[in-house]
């Protein structure tokens, strides 16, 4: 006979030679074994054993075993109780069916000769073994909703309360309710309340019930069923889209619960192009892509709950570049004999290779590149030679040993050309002579022409120009004979800051003496305006 017991604290209590349980946990309605082991001394003889019962009317035999007469039990319980298996070493019997009227004290009781009767007393218990089930919301849960019941973990009629909760990994809350009754059966009620989400679709709570009369925890899965509108995503797109392009087909996929049941394409920018199947979910086009069949295309995606959309914008171009196809030379082949096949000789074409046409943008690209450099090394060479010019032009230095000077030197008037007391000395003789008119130069002396080689002293256009042209005064360095000898009328004033007319410059007829007289050549070949002397 099949038994459920729970036996949380199973410690021996003995009186002499017999041993049984401590407590005895029965469920309600199962079958229960009250165990009695035996132990008789050598010196002792075993007359029988019996089980007994306390009541608040006195003691009853329920069942007595006698190895002489057998067994017997007590007419109120006969159908209900048995011994297991009868002998001087063992007393167990079943109790069949318990209810609560069973719950109370049992004494196993053994008679020996000569020492008379030994006996241990075990109490019976009697547990409810709670009814568990999960009951689901009352209202269907809706993606982005309020929270919601979500289900409930029922622990119904347990002796005692049973333990109820919910395992998940959703963030949720549990609410717990109690109902008493008769004989402490209490009712246990666990709600989950969530938020809905369609990412949790298809997730699973667990009710967990624990409670003494179950041998193990007792599980029950939950599935949650979030309903939501479709999420509508289209498959098939691609980034290059290109005339000509052949096998085109979108498909239209929606994740949706309940599962969506119309699906929709149309086109928003115009009416729907020749050529283009629609079936189901599916638009495909049935011929190359063509230039005009650029467009925004739109699918929609109904449910019970509701209807969504997804656009897809496609954009025909033009072909992209690729190395054209082989061409293949059927050139005529006669059959020759040789050592080759048949397929052999059949194998005749020959391919040539050919290079891709550049894209028009790409060709655009390389003009305009190699127009602007070509701009841009001519802007170069102008501002090189403007610079270079502009250097020739702007000579600083001093013009009569053609040496350079600093800027700071070139504002200081020029040194070369002015004689020292010392030197005049030289040139003109004894330095008691009082006065330049009475300087006169030493014969075989060398005389000062400034800037000029030896060899142009004597040139035919030094000859003298007048008073008019001179207009040195008296005072200077240098006599009216020397002056008048020796000096260019147009020549540069070394000596004095005034000219005849009163200005630092030469006058306007030096100037206007045609192209010769307006421009000195150097030694280096090099010609320099006598403009830009004086300016």
């Amino acid at each position: 006979v099949a038994l459920t017991l729970i036996l949380p604290h199973t410690t021996g209590v003995s009186s002499n030679q017999v041993v049984v349980p401590e407590k005895v946990n029965a469920v309600l309605g199962k079958n229960i074994t009250l165990g009695c082991r035996i132990e008789v001394g050598p010196s002792l003889s075993f007359t029988q054993s019996s089980w007994e019962r306390r009541l608040p009317s006195g003691t009853i035999t329920l069942a007595v075993f006698n190895p002489e007469f057998g067994t017997s039990y007590s007419s109120q319980y006969e159908k209900r109780i048995s011994f297991v298996s009868p002998s001087i070493r063992d007393a167990t019997i079943t109790l069949e069916g318990v209810d609560f009227t069973d719950i109370g004290s049992y004494t196993c009781k053994v008679a020996t000769f000569p020492l008379g009767n030994t006996q241990a007393s075990t109490r019976v218990n009697v547990l409810v073994e709670p009814k568990v089930y999960v009951s689901a919301g009352p209202t269907a849960l809706l993606d982005g909703g309020n929270e919601s019941l979500v289900a409930t973990c029922i622990a119904e009629r347990g002796l005692p309360e049973a333990e109820v909760f919910w395992e998940t990994e959703l963030y949720g809350r549990s609410e717990k309710q109690s109902q008493n009754e008769a004989n402490g059966i209490t009712t246990v009620h666990v709600h989950y309340m969530w938020q809905p989400r369609s990412s949790a679709q298809g997730k699973t709570l667990t009710c967990v019930v624990r409670h003494p009369a179950l041998q193990t925890e007792f599980r029950i899965p939950y599935m949650l069923n979030v309903q939501f509108a479709p999420a509508v995503s289209i498959m098939g797109i691609s980034k290059n889209w290109y005339a000509g392009q052949a096998n085109v087909k979108l498909n239209c996929e929606a994740k949706a619960n309940p599962a969506a049941r119309q699906f929709t394409w149309t086109r928003l920018d115009g009416l729907m192009p020749e050529g283009v199947e629609i079936s189901n979910n599916s638009l495909a086009f049935t011929r190359p892509l063509e230039r005009n069949d650029s467009g925004v295309y739109h699918c929609d995606v109904t449910n019970d709950i509701g209807t969504s959309s997804q656009v897809v914008n496609i954009w025909v171009q033009d072909p992209p570049p690729t190395t054209a196809a082989a061409s293949t030379t059927a050139s005529v082949l006669h059959d020759i004999p040789g050592t080759g096949t048949a397929v052999d000789r059949r194998r005749a074409p020959f391919t040539s290779p050919t290079l891709a046409s550049l894209h028009d943008s790409s060709l655009g690209t390389i003009v305009g590149g190699a127009v602007g450099g070509v701009l841009f090394l001519i802007l170069l060479l102008i501002l090189g030679g403007a610079c270079y010019m502009h250097q020739r032009r702007t000579f600083r230095g001093d013009y009569y040993t053609k040496q350079y000077l600093g800027p700071s030197d070139m504002q200081k008037e020029s040194q070369l050309d002015v004689l020292q007391p010392h030197e005049l000395q030289e040139v003109y003789g004894d330095k008691t002579s009082k006065g330049s008119q009475d300087l006169k130069p030493k014969l075989g002396g060398d005389i000062i022409y400034p800037d000029y080689t030896p060899e142009r002293k004597d040139r035919d256009d030094w000859v003298d120009r007048g008073d008019a042209n001179r207009g040195f005064k008296e005072g200077n360095y240098y006599p009216d004979h020397y002056n008048s000898q020796n000096v260019h009328p147009c020549g540069p004033p070394v000596h004095s800051p005034i000219v005849n007319n009163g200005s630092p410059y030469l006058p306007e007829d030096c100037y206007d003496n045609g192209t010769d007289s307006d421009y000195v050549s150097h030694m280096d070949g090099s010609v320099i305006s006598r403009r830009e002397w004086y300016v």
